[in-house]
């Protein structure tokens, strides 16, 4: 009899001890939901951020177009007519060169009468030339800011059939000032009647001040 209640005793002992493992639970269920809501507002706090930075990039972005909507257009591209291929110069004198024939003039910022480029905002603009002549004279060009001499080349009689020269340059103008092309004293440059060889090309890459659009 002894011997079966020290059985049983033993039976129910590892019973409770069975139900005290099975209610013990695994995890701490209050430290993992603090971690997870912890993690929750992370996750908010990280959110409202890359929203915050978004309404910043929008708001850039919108900004940028408005100025390049705002900002003027300013573009040519001009040669010189001629009822027959022929050639300006030479001349005993310096001589401006005024490029007639428009291709394209965006803003009328050129002028096809005077030769002359006239800066309608103050800015950042880039010029360009290209010339083509016979080899029996020399060829100089120059474009001019203002009354200054500003990049140039020359050509000299190089005895082959035809000379090609060109140049640019970027320049700061304010709003009036004016940029034209001249031709060296004792050269002479090449007019063809429907290839444009030669030709004055400039444009404004950017605007320094928007007040005076």
């Amino acid at each position: 009899m002894a011997l079966f209640q020290l059985f049983v005793i033993s039976i129910l002992s590892s019973c409770m001890a069975q139900d005290e493992d099975i209610m013990t639970p695994v995890v701490n269920i209050y430290s993992e939901m603090t971690e997870l809501k912890a993690s929750l507002n992370g996750l908010t706090a990280d959110l409202n951020t890359a929203k915050n930075e978004l309404a910043e990039q929008k708001s850039l972005i919108h900004e940028l177009q408005k100025q390049i909507k705002e900002s003027p257009k300013v573009a040519f591209t001009a040669s010189m007519s001629a009822a027959a291929s022929t050639h300006r110069g030479p001349f005993s004198d310096e001589t401006k060169l005024i490029f007639d024939k428009v291709l394209t003039n965006i803003g009328n910022a050129y002028d096809p009468v005077t030769g002359v480029f006239k800066a309608p905002v103050k800015g950042v603009y880039y010029f360009r030339y290209s010339g083509s002549a016979f080899s029996s004279h020399d060829m100089g060009l120059s474009i001019f800011k203002g009354t200054a001499r500003f990049v140039s080349s020359y050509e000299y009689n190089s005895g082959e059939r035809n000379d090609q020269m060109a140049n640019g340059a970027v320049m700061e103008l304010d709003v009036g000032e004016e940029v034209h092309m001249r031709l060296w004293i004792k050269s002479w440059i090449f007019v063809d009647r429907r290839y444009n060889y030669s030709t004055f090309t400039g444009y404004l890459l950017y605007p320094l001040d928007y007040s005076s659009v």
